[in-house]
């Protein structure tokens, strides 16, 4: 019951707040942003790690995920893609 509940705010809340506006688009950016963020730590950690451990490939492309994730932030908060 609190694996539906934390799936249902994890991945259904932020959907729903790219269609609507207001109070709900607000709680829908911080929790995806939140998301988002402890994506791009992990990503940013275990990328540093298969770096030194002589992994690039892994690195390489744990870092385009960390980079996917700078920009959907940004996205998300500024309404718009950063290279448009």
């Amino acid at each position: 019951m609190i694996l539906a509940g934390a799936i249902l705010l994890i991945i259904v809340l932020p959907i729903i707040a790219l269609t609507q506006s207001g109070w709900v688009q607000l709680a829908g950016q911080i929790v995806l942003s939140i998301v988002l963020i402890l994506t791009l730590i992990g990503s940013g950690l275990f990328g540093y790690i298969c770096f030194r451990a002589q992994a690039k490939k892994w690195g390489a492309g744990l870092f385009v995920i960390v980079m996917l994730c700078i920009i959907t932030i940004y996205w998300l908060w500024a309404g718009h893609p950063p290279f448009l």
